[in-house]
């Protein structure tokens, strides 16, 4: 083989996984940006932060949190229509 061909190969795939790595890495950076400035207090629990690999998908994924967190219930709704006691009649 040609040493001048296998040192451009060998160049080419580090800079195929650099440029990877680093497109990955800030697309992270990015994804937390925005999100951090969408109304989040600076500290957040673990629990709530969201997290996903496929960055295309967050605003689904926040939107679905949105909406779940306005769709939670009270204790006094989740009761209604519940009957607790009843009275045997005789």
């Amino acid at each position: 083989m040609n040493p001048k061909f296998l040192m451009k190969t060998a160049y080419m795939g580090i800079m195929m996984f650099g440029a990877f790595h680093f497109t990955k890495l800030s697309l992270a950076i990015l994804g937390q940006t925005i999100v951090s400035r969408m109304g989040k207090p600076k500290l957040v629990r673990e629990t709530s932060k969201l997290y996903s690999n496929n960055y295309i998908t967050l605003p689904f994924v926040y939107a679905r949190k949105q909406i779940l967190m306005r769709m939670k219930r009270t204790e006094k709704d989740l009761l209604e229509g519940v009957i607790l006691e009843q009275k045997l009649q005789d």
